[in-house]
């Protein structure tokens, strides 16, 4: 009897230990959203912009309150994919535009290379901006099986082409599609709006997905960015009339955009549901960099209370929106999280989420934070880079508490700006029964599916709140960055209006001397060159990699 009860627990072992070998790893959906600001979500407070669907998700999910990206698109996508900070990628004194001859460099394995080998099928949706002019560069090249997007900054939300003004005020623009399906150039979505073309098409990349891989999803999505400098702002109707309370016809169109993202959330969310992935999923939600408050490129976004706008090195620039939700995390209630995290540190982390080992990535920037965020654990990362750029001076480090800011690239990026988004509209008693009031599809999935955990109403909504007891001061709040260091205490003023400089020069030599050493550690800047044989008249009103061959053809228009 007890050589059969040994020989039966071996077996049941032996089965369990088969079951959890032939397991799947995770399904990643990572959804990059571009210049959204602080603000322009409603779970960090404001009931402006109601964003149900996103709530929903963030609800059940661990909120990244201190969570960092870079200051510009390219940059930010750069580290994203690498791990690495853009000193150490080259885009520490750029981003990437059209006509570039560059590109993010090609001895850097990405993301998807990285999840290819762990047998991942891998897809991008929308922007990669991270260069074209020769196919090596482009995503299908660099370890994804599918690219359905376009290359360069921005588009047109209606009609999918990139207007893009040289430097040189005596050169012509550039003017062409830029949209793509692999390498063909589609010239056929004219009169579609972008968010729910691409979002389209993530779901039949869902749909069709082979469900006996794992799948790794790439959502790039152009919103809310600004599309053409002509014509910035593009929602339809359908969206803008969910925000008429929004007296401002700007921030009203720009609502409509985060409207329509919100949507499209639920519509992967709902894809992921209907495949049966979602119990074994991993979803990050998180903004590329943050809004464009309206002096940078005609935005309408609004990082408040944050300082500054995307392109800057103050808060509203690079602390920006995220959560990462997944029951692998097992939640029981919502939770916000205030652990020291870098867009950097993505690669080494949804790595380590799957089995892998951190080592097998090499040398990099970002660090591992699956562990510390299973387990609430203080960050492992104790500072962070955001950027040292000698062609503008603008210099920035985050160490422990303290941040230290030298130089800034405009003086417009230096203020606070409104709206807060309490000027129209009160808080209601309950933010969240006001909030999902309205349809939200994820809320209703997750309650579906016993994957809501919500315990607490409000209260989550409330810690993912920053609030500063004071209003910003008159000025520049005793710094300006240009003529000497600013310090702030990041932890205990959020919005940066006390500078401590003068008050710990002890502490601003020490960061100093912390940036002359990363420096010593950088890459070669990339710098920008436009090509004028990157001209979309040249190769068929259509931006492609002209300095292949096969694009090489003498342009009439030169």
């Amino acid at each position: 009897m007890l050589s059969f009860i040994i020989t039966f627990m071996i077996a049941l072992l032996s089965a369990n230990a088969e079951e959890e070998e032939m397991k799947l790893p995770p399904h990643i959906l990572f959804i990059l959203v571009d210049d959204l600001g602080w603000n322009d979500v409603s779970f960090h407070g404001s009931p402006q912009i109601p964003t149900p669907n996103i709530d929903a998700l963030a609800a059940s999910s661990l909120i990244l309150n201190n969570y960092y990206s870079e200051s510009l698109c390219s940059r930010a996508r750069a580290s994203l994919m690498t791990g690495n900070y853009p000193i150490h990628t080259g885009l520490q004194s750029t981003t990437l535009k059209s006509g570039d001859p560059a590109g993010l460099p090609l001895d850097i394995m990405i993301m998807p290379e990285h999840l290819k080998n762990k047998g991942y099928k891998t897809h991008i949706v929308g922007k990669w901006n991270l260069g074209y002019s020769k196919k090596d560069y482009i995503p299908t090249n660099r370890g994804f099986d599918s690219f359905f997007g376009f290359y360069n900054e921005q588009i047109d939300y209606f009609d999918f082409t990139n207007y893009d003004r040289p430097e040189d005020p005596t050169a012509s623009p550039f003017y062409g599609i830029d949209l793509e399906d692999e390498t063909i150039t589609i010239k056929t979505m004219r009169g579609k709006y972008a968010t729910d073309v691409f979002t389209d098409r993530a779901v039949d990349v869902i749909t069709s997905h082979n469900e006996s891989d794992p799948l790794f999803l790439y959502m790039a999505h152009l919103a809310p960015h600004t599309g053409n400098d002509y014509m910035p702002l593009q929602a339809p109707m359908t969206y803008t009339s969910k925000n008429s309370h929004i007296q401002d016809s700007k921030r009203r169109m720009y609502a409509g955009m985060v409207s329509a993202l919100d949507e499209s959330v639920g519509k992967l969310v709902d894809a992921f549901n209907k495949r049966g992935f979602l119990e074994n999923a991993i979803i990050v939600f998180a903004s590329d960099n943050g809004g464009d408050a309206g002096s940078y490129q005609k935005g309408a976004a609004s990082n408040w209370p944050l300082r500054g706008q995307k392109a800057s090195s103050w808060e509203g620039a690079i602390r920006v929106p995220s959560f990462i939700w997944s029951p692998i995390l097992r939640l029981k209630d919502s939770r916000t999280s205030n652990q020291l995290i870098h867009v950097s540190d993505w690669l080494p982390t949804l790595y380590a989420a799957i089995g892998g080992e951190v080592s097998d990535l090499g040398k990099i920037d970002g660090i591992n934070m699956w562990r510390a965020l299973i387990y609430n654990l203080p960050s492992p990362r104790i500072e962070i880079l955001h950027n040292i750029d000698f062609s503008t001076g603008m210099m920035a480090l985050r160490r422990g508490d303290y941040k230290l800011i030298v130089g800034t690239n405009s003086d417009a990026s230096d203020t606070w700006y409104k709206p807060s988004g309490f000027d129209e509209i009160s808080i209601p008693l309950s933010m969240d029964e006001w909030i999902f009031k309205n349809d939200s599809l994820v809320k209703k999935i997750l309650e579906d599916t016993n994957l809501w955990i919500l315990q607490t109403p409000d209260l989550w909504r409330i810690n993912a709140t920053i609030s500063c007891v004071q209003p910003p001061p008159d000025g520049n709040g005793g710094c300006d960055p240009n003529q000497n260091p600013c310090l702030f205490n990041i932890a205990a003023d959020p919005c940066e209006y006390n500078n401590l400089a003068e008050k710990y020069p002890r502490i601003v030599r020490s960061m100093l001397e912390i940036l002359k050493k990363y420096n010593e550690t950088a890459r070669e800047p990339i710098f920008r060159s436009r090509d004028p044989q990157a001209d979309p008249r040249c190769h068929g009103f259509a931006y492609v990699p002209w300095l292949d061959e096969e694009f090489a053809a003498e342009c009439p228009y030169l």
